[in-house]
């Protein structure tokens, strides 16, 4: 039962992903301009400031870790399923990197998104990191 439950967890996030990409740009720009602002207010409440573009920063470790989160849910799912760790691997950065694909092709027909190549390396990149991560684990117990 447990296993089923890990996989409608995989199920749903991925879905949360294609959702997330499929809003518009100015519902995005709402989202993240909310993080902004709440991370700007803790900045200054600490003492501390940020030079850069805050709102491009948070969109991409947004992006960063939801593929992470998904990497991070097909390991366990895999993993329940009793699948070798050596065929799960390729399975797993597969359907990672399958996924950034796709979710870049929703974007490209949302309005005032964009579609890039740089933004699949990154989605992909936190799957790679995730999933290293999670083996690294595994090898050290």
């Amino acid at each position: 039962m447990q296993r089923f439950l890990w996989l409608i967890l995989l199920i749903v996030f991925t879905i949360f992903i294609f959702f997330s990409s499929s809003l518009p740009a100015t519902e995005s720009a709402k989202m993240s301009g909310y993080v902004v602002k709440v991370l700007k207010a803790t900045f200054e409440m600490v003492g501390m400031s940020y030079d850069g573009n805050l709102e491009y920063t948070i969109r991409k470790l947004a992006h960063f870790l939801e593929f992470g989160g998904q990497s991070w849910l097909l390991c366990k799912t895999y993993s329940e399923f009793y699948v070798s760790k050596r065929t799960a691997a390729g399975y797993i950065l597969f359907f990672g990197l399958l996924t950034a694909v796709v979710d870049e092709y929703i974007q490209f027909f949302t309005p005032g998104r964009e579609c890039r190549v740089t933004d699949v390396l990154l989605d992909f990149s936190g799957t790679f990191c995730m999933w290293l991560s999670y083996r690294i684990c595994q090898w050290t117990k």
